[in-house]
């Protein structure tokens, strides 16, 4: 891999106030609509502002949800130079042994380009990726005519993975890497995404990659497709990708205040409200922003508050822009604060140094997500406890991940014994699960320990884990598994020779679902 450090400087070398990127800050910690993961800021190629809220960090790979779809149509634009697919490229002509024995006038008409724009056609989305996952998409109804009209659906983006595999005969990832990844300073082993059923890479919503991967992917649009004197995509790839290709507003009409989704689709890439931006874009708000005028990019990870998405509305009442009932659209708020507190700040000229930005350094240098709790017992951290739970049937506790959206649920078996250890301000949980015995240490002390669980054949996930005593007989558990935006919860209630233990899923610091409550017989030393 050939990767050059990008230079750092402060904010006002390159003409931004630090006091404009503390106010944009604020907003984010303290707007109530997001937990931030990680932010960089780069004006005129230099790095002028970066943190990460601990235990996130700058290394570590996160989900990028749909934030993907704009490497798939990279390596789609990398496909196109290298002569192995044309635009207008008819999309049944790759998978001829997967097409309907008598195909559509509109799926035969269906090109590269359609799936590019979100134009497929199709108005039902499948909900995950069994190994015919592709077979089932062809076969959907096409309402409309290919390329007239817009409609979101990953898996169309993750026909684009299919076609670049097939052409390529490698995995996309093994595509990108000596194209892409190696040429503009992405670690490729740091890289991961999620496979379908059979084996292709989920181009659409699969991807995990770090902070900085994702602005240096962005660094390449707004540089023309050019990286250090070396085209990677042609000049018009990348003129048609960052400008709007279909409309958008009227798939969102239900949505009116969610309005950075409302003004334009390019090659899976969003238009923004700022004139001339664009945004590649990942649910819960992992985003990367580019404002050409600026020549600016703005890239962050976060878990955005979705409201009524993750059925616990009623723990906010903020309100947004359209309406005094729209609800806040997390995501949107962040973008929100950028355009109307950060990018109006910036000046075409560098600024005076000032003690702000010494202040802004020493700040991003000390983010923490907030601890989930405040400990009700004095003597919490000093505890010493030995205790195994012994599962008495029916519900068990699972420590698996789960993510927050229904369709990307997944249960697992749960474990028949857990068993706590703590002396000494330091605790261990260990327990068998997923065919595993799996240990964590978990933080007493008021902070986060990270840690590594198997709940899949071929990753090992990174977790950061945080326990206090709710009270006397109450040990809760936060569980967050830092490479996305999910948190698993648990609270351990002991009773005269028994433990209820209840559990919760969650994304970020909003709200709870209640999953189950199990019931184990507990030995307590």
């Amino acid at each position: 891999m050939r990767r050059k450090e990008f230079e750092r400087c402060t904010p006002e070398a390159v003409g931004i106030p630090s006091g404009a990127i503390e106010a944009f800050l604020n907003a984010l910690e303290y707007g109530g609509f997001t937990q931030m993961h990680g932010l960089m800021i780069m004006r005129h190629g230099k790095v002028c502002a970066e943190g990460w809220w601990s235990p996130f960090a700058p290394g570590l790979h996160h989900c990028d949800h749909s934030l993907s779809k704009t490497y798939t149509a990279t390596a789609v634009g990398i496909a196109e130079r290298e002569g192995l697919l044309r635009l207008t490229d008819q999309v049944i002509g790759f998978f001829p042994e997967k097409a309907p024995e008598h195909p559509c006038e509109r799926l035969a008409r269906m090109t590269v380009r359609d799936l590019l724009i979100m134009g497929a056609g199709m108005e039902e989305e499948q909900a995950d990726y069994p190994e015919d996952w592709l077979d089932i998409l062809l076969a959907l109804p096409i309402e409309h005519e290919p390329g007239t009209h817009w409609r979101y659906n990953s898996h169309v983006t993750t026909t684009l993975s299919a076609i670049v595999e097939r052409v390529s005969g490698v995995s996309m990832v093994e595509y990108l890497t000596p194209r892409l990844f190696d040429k503009i300073g992405i670690d490729a082993q740091h890289v991961m995404c999620n496979r379908a059923g059979d084996g292709t890479c989920i181009g659409g919503s699969g991807m995990f990659t770090t902070t900085e991967d994702n602005l240096r992917l962005m660094k390449l649009y707004l540089d023309g497709g050019v990286w250090e004197g070396e085209r990677i995509l042609g000049e018009d790839f990348v003129k048609e990708a960052t400008r709007k290709q279909l409309d958008t507003r009227a798939a969102h009409a239900h949505t009116p205040w969610i309005y950075d989704n409302c003004v334009g689709y390019g090659y899976q890439i969003w238009m923004c409200t700022w004139p001339g931006a664009y945004r590649a874009d990942g649910a819960y708000g992992q985003f990367s922003v580019v404002i050409p005028e600026l020549d600016m990019i703005v890239s962050i990870h976060e878990t955005g508050y979705l409201g009524d998405h993750m059925a616990h509305s009623e723990i906010h009442m903020l309100k947004g822009k359209v309406g005094e009932e729209a609800p806040v659209h997390g995501p949107q708020a962040t973008l929100n604060a950028l355009f109307e507190l950060l990018a109006p700040a910036v000046e075409k000229e560098p600024l005076p140094q000032s003690e702000a930005s010494a202040r802004l350094k020493k700040r991003m240098s000390m983010l923490c997500v907030p601890h989930p709790a405040v400990p009700k017992c004095t003597d919490w951290t000093q505890r010493s406890l030995r205790c195994v739970l012994e599962s008495r049937g029916g519900e068990k506790a699972s420590f698996g991940l789960l993510f927050g959206m229904a369709k990307n649920r997944r249960d697992y078996g749960g474990t028949s014994r857990i068993e706590i250890y703590m002396k000494n301000g330091r605790c261990f949980l260990s327990f068998e699960e997923s065919g595993r015995e799996q240990c964590l240490e978990v933080n007493v002390m008021g902070g986060w320990q990270t840690g590594r669980l198997h709940y899949n054949a071929i990753h090992e996930s990174v977790v950061a884990a945080s326990g206090w005593w709710e009270a006397e007989n109450r040990f809760c558990i936060s569980l967050y598994w830092i490479e996305s935006e999910a948190e698993n919860r648990f609270a351990f209630t002991f009773d005269d020779g028994e433990a209820t233990v209840e559990e919760w899923n969650a994304a970020g610091v909003f709200g709870a679902q209640g999953r189950r409550t199990a019931r184990y017989a507990a030995m307590i030393e």
